[in-house]
């Protein structure tokens, strides 16, 4: 990986104005990616313009530069000469950001087992968090200084992607950064209660209105729920308030899979999709252009919620009956 890593020194000091972006729903190692990336590459003189199609969540605020993220508009254009995708296995997980790119080369940072290289440099790794490959950069650019905001960000994608050192992605390497990140002043309780343990008060209402339909198959393998605009509008939720609920289905005993979907508009649907033991979520994923890991992987089907579920729920019935015989994956 040595190699790979070093071959993205030159075209980022070599650029002027970097366009950074990664996926829709951005989590914590898509941000913490993205501005660690950015903090870096600042101390080297470069103008850094992040753009996400989203909205940002609030839990993620507290983290230096979020403010200066913006959220894609038609409208919107960028004059630059580098673009670096961070944690996106497909050009098409950046959504409508992909028409703000021209003729600049690309930067593809990842580590989803399916990502297609998409990129003119690519540095796909089988790590735990895209953030682990930010640090590796930083190591090798002698003029960039770790600093205690650049290792909160770091911190930040290894708490959230490996649910807080929790999932089977979590290696040795992960501690051993953690580990020296803690060196910098990174404080993992602060980064813990901001992202994983804060609630606002629709997010608690929601839950319990979602939990209470809880729907699973006759076989018991496959648990899901929905979120819907009317639900949304009942509770005076949003979309942010949705955080977490993909993480529940799951945790039913017995369950494989577990789905959630949500209504974003009336024929756009963005579904999240866990497993336990030997389900390929990410193969299911790919049926509706979407992609992610084995374990956790994630799509957007342009249809009504109720036909969205129905091709959704077969499609990984069919999968179940594919994946059932393999051997067990962790989670990556």
């Amino acid at each position: 990986m040595n190699k790979e890593v070093s071959a993205l020194v030159r075209p980022i000091k070599d650029a002027k104005s970097i366009l950074l972006t990664g996926h829709v729903s951005p989590d914590g190692d898509n941000l913490g990616s993205m501005l660690a990336l950015k903090l870096m590459v600042e101390q080297l003189g470069k103008k850094v313009t992040i753009v996400i199609d989203d909205s940002i969540p609030d839990c993620f605020s507290f983290l230096a530069g979020i403010d200066e993220i913006k959220e894609y508009e038609a409208d919107l254009t960028v004059d630059v000469d580098l673009t670096i995708v961070v944690d996106s296995s497909n050009l098409e997980r950046i959504a409508r950001v992909e028409e703000l790119i021209k003729e600049e080369p690309i930067i593809n940072i990842d580590h989803h087992s399916d990502n297609n290289s998409f990129g003119d440099y690519n540095l796909v790794a089988d790590v735990a968090a895209t953030v682990e490959l930010i640090y590796a950069l930083q190591e090798k650019m002698e003029e960039v200084e770790l600093t205690f905001e650049i290792a909160t960000a770091l911190a930040t994608g290894l708490i959230t992607d490996t649910g807080s050192f929790r999932y089977s992605n979590t290696s040795s390497m992960t501690h051993q950064i953690m580990a020296e990140l803690l060196n910098y002043g990174v404080d993992p309780s602060l980064i813990a209660k901001e992202v994983l343990e804060t609630n606002s008060y629709q997010n608690l209402i929601l839950r319990g209105k979602v939990l209470q339909n809880l729907q699973v198959d006759t076989t018991g393998k496959i648990a899901w729920l929905k979120v819907s605009q009317e639900m949304l509008e009942e509770i005076g939720a949003d979309l942010e308030d949705t955080t977490g609920l993909v993480n529940y289905p799951r945790t039913l005993k017995g369950a494989e899979v577990g789905i959630l979907f949500k209504e974003i508009e009336q024929e756009e649907i963005r579904v999240g999709l866990r497993s336990n033991n030997y389900l390929q979520v990410n193969q299911v994923a790919h049926l509706f252009d979407g992609g992610g890991h084995p374990r956790a992987a994630g799509c957007t089907i342009n249809l009504k919620l109720d036909e969205a579920e129905e091709q959704l729920i077969n499609a990984v019935k069919e999968q179940l009956a594919k994946d059932k015989s393999k051997p067990s994956e962790g989670r990556d």
